[in-house]
């Protein structure tokens, strides 16, 4: 008894040893701001604020590394606020790495067993990660470690997880998490539709990059930057949420969920993204055809609704039908599928897509030229070759049977989350075929956390 309750103590006795430290250091910060600049004042009454707050949440992240999985994966669909609201860009990149901090200093009872086998994906994603050391290496560390950024980072939240399972109740907690940013972000997205596109810009949105306009009509964006990841993520919530509420119907907030689920349609119709459709078509077969084959039934009738209500919107019809964006997509990739020969071993990671958009912008130079694949699997053959394509596609594979696998085993709870997790691989493999997913933030966060979530839901065999 006393070897167990030994590090929950010792860590309970830091936590106002740290606020007094926080406290001293803020106060030292307002006398030395205050008498030598005082246009800094109001920094320094922030920090004042700011620090204990932080220095708290540090010591409840040590005490639980858990805690800072739900609180990324509450936090991050909000991101897109900082257009109006200023606040530090990269919170979320130091949330992962202190939660990854406190894996290796938590109480043993928050960690997990030593000597499990890993799932056969994180492999996967070790030789993935080790072919873009290499290209990083070829391309000089400027543009190898933000090619790396981008599409790595978010596989330490992943690490994370594997160190410090999340409990049952966790687990539950982060399906709820997404049941109500879903729900959330889908009314506010409808309210941008009340607003309207000038008052969006008059309250700081700016034109262009987050109000985006097809053929006449506003394609909402919610709490993100950009149309594309508010759709993606109401296509995720979807996926998790509708299997875990068929478990129980009767539970509080799976009905209300179930209720709530004609809004984030809508809310997917008024962001016009045919993308999060068909990978929402594509889960929702794969959980009707292992789960609840009623869903079939559900979507056969939906598909039916959604051709008559195109037949009389005429209008925003034109805009789903219209091929011009996928021809669009098919003039890239026709016109840049010769550099595939020229450059069999890639042309080196972050060459395109968002990474070399940071470059660029870091350089002070327009961001016009650079090409946008809008296909992550030609994205990464251009950059990493036929090899680097191999590797994603045994992500996607090994992802999705490892996945699928625990599915079958597990029932209740875990056993629909398995299956939402899976059908978002396949709904992720599928967008990838029309977008670069693992650059659209933050998809890639929540795959990699729900991937790991799901493997230490059934720990593998020593």
């Amino acid at each position: 008894m006393t070897r167990e309750l030994g590090p929950t103590r010792a860590v309970a006795a830091t936590h106002p040893i740290a606020v007094v430290v926080a406290l001293g250091a803020a106060n030292v910060a307002i006398v030395a701001f205050v008498l030598g600049r005082p246009e800094w004042a109001p920094l320094a009454l922030a920090a004042l604020v700011a620090i204990p707050i932080l220095a708290a949440l540090v010591v409840k992240l040590v005490e639980r590394p858990q805690r800072g999985v739900l609180l990324l994966a509450a936090l991050i669909p909000l991101d897109g606020l900082h257009e109006i609201v200023p606040y530090p860009s990269g919170w979320k990149e130091a949330l992962v790495l202190v939660t990854l901090a406190a894996t290796f200093v938590a109480p043993p009872e928050a960690r997990a067993a030593p000597g499990r086998r890993l799932p056969s994906w994180a492999i996967v994603v070790g030789a993935f990660f080790a072919l873009g050391v290499v290209s990083a290496v070829g391309v000089g560390p400027e543009q190898g470690l933000v090619g790396l950024r981008v599409i790595f980072f978010y596989v330490l939240v992943a690490l994370a997880v594997w160190r410090c399972p999340l409990g049952a109740r966790e687990r539950d907690q982060l399906v709820t998490i997404l049941m109500v940013l879903g729900v959330v972000t889908a009314a506010y997205g409808i309210a941008q539709q009340v607003i309207g596109e000038t008052r969006l810009v008059d309250f700081g949105y700016s034109f262009e990059r987050s109000v985006r306009t097809a053929g006449g009509y506003l394609r909402s964006f919610s709490t993100f930057f950009t149309n594309f990841p508010f759709a993606l993520f109401l296509m995720l919530v979807l996926l998790i949420g509708i299997p875990s509420a068929l478990v129980d119907p009767k539970r509080l907030r799976n009905r209300l969920f179930l209720l709530c689920i004609p809004v984030l349609l809508g809310c997917l119709v008024v962001s016009i993204t045919r993308a999060a459709w068909i990978g929402l078509v594509v889960g929702v077969v794969y959980i009707g055809v292992v789960r609840y084959r009623s869903l079939l039934v559900v979507l056969a009738h939906g598909v039916v609704w959604i051709a008559l209500a195109l037949v009389v919107a005429g209008g925003i019809s034109g805009v789903f039908l219209s091929g011009d964006s996928l021809q669009e997509r098919f003039d890239i990739w026709g016109n840049n599928v010769s550099q595939i020969a020229e450059h069999p071993v890639g042309q080196g990671i972050g060459s395109t897509g968002s990474a070399a958009d940071k470059l660029t912008e870091q350089r002070g130079k327009s961001t016009k030229d650079v090409l946008q694949p809008d296909n992550y699997y030609f994205k990464t053959t251009l950059e990493l070759g036929v090899l680097g394509l191999w590797l994603l596609l045994l992500v996607f594979v090994t992802a999705f049977s490892s996945v699928h696998r625990t599915a079958r085993k597990l029932r209740g709870y875990d056993g629909a989350l398995a299956t939402g997790v899976a059908a978002s691989v396949l709904a992720a493999a599928t967008v990838s075929l029309v977008a670069t997913y693992f650059e659209v933030f933050p998809m890639d966060a929540y795959f990699w956390m729900l991937l790991a979530v799901v493997a230490t839901c059934v720990p593998e065999s020593r």
